[in-house]
Parts: structure tokens; sequence; C-alpha cells
């Protein structure tokens, strides 16, 4: 009987001894996008509209918009903030907020992107611009 009262104590301790340690898991992780094929190229390329544009080399200087994944701005002071791009057969239709002379308004903006890769001109259309503005890709 006196083994059987020393033997509750221990089983006891060793309860705690796997309690108190850290509990078994298993973390699954996933590839947020899956490994590139030798030689392939990567899975994310930045959207062909990235980058400098004007409406002629000479602006590139002083004169371009810088269009980022997240908003453009130009050197006539408009600044958009991108609130969604979706890509078209075409280039890309852009849902917007532009403030521009003041006023914010919210905007629709269509890009179409010449086909050779990287594009080398694109047409914007929409947003608070007057009209179509074709631009060219600034070099740098």
């Amino acid at each position: 009987m006196r083994s059987a009262l020393l033997l509750i104590p221990l089983l006891a301790l060793g309860a705690c001894e796997r309690a108190a340690g850290p509990p078994e898991t298993t973390a699954v992780v996933e590839d947020a996008e899956p490994a590139a094929a030798p030689g392939a190229e990567p899975a994310f390329r930045p959207a062909s509209f990235v980058g400098r544009w004007a409406a002629e080399p000479g602006l590139c200087a002083d004169g371009a918009w810088l269009f980022r994944t997240d908003g453009v701005s130009t050197a006539g002071e408009v600044s958009c903030a991108f609130r969604s791009v979706t890509a078209t057969a075409s280039g890309y239709r852009i849902d917007a907020t532009c403030a521009a002379e003041g006023e914010e308004t919210s905007s629709e903006i269509t890009l179409a992107m010449t086909d050779p890769a990287p594009p080398q001109s694109m047409t914007v259309s929409g947003g608070p611009w007057a009209g179509p503005i074709t631009l060219m890709r600034c070099p740098g």
C-alpha cells in the first residue's frame, strides 16, 4: 500500500511536467506564390505603368508624371491615390481619388498600353485630365 501511495505523487509530477512544457503543434507553411522553374521569370512583376512618363522626351526632367503601384503625381500638381487597379486586355482600369486645384474627386482612369514589353507609351483617359493624353516612358 505504501508503494502505491508513493507512486501517485510521481505520476502527478510527471503529468505536470508534460503540461508545463510547450504544447506540441504542427505548423503548415504555404508559399505565397509557387516556386518558379529554373530560368523562369519571377511570379511577381510590377505593373507595366510604374515609372516616369512624359508627353515628350524634353519634359522627362521637369514635367514627368510619376506612376507608382498605389498612385500617380504630375508636375501640374495633380495627384491620385489608387483604390483599385484592374488589368484589362489593353492596359489597366483604375478606381482612384484625385486631388487637383484644391478639389478632391473620385475618378476612373484608363491606361491603354502599347504592345511591346515593357511598353514605351501609354494613353491616359479619364480622371481629372481634359482628354486622352499619350505619354512616353522616360529613360532610367
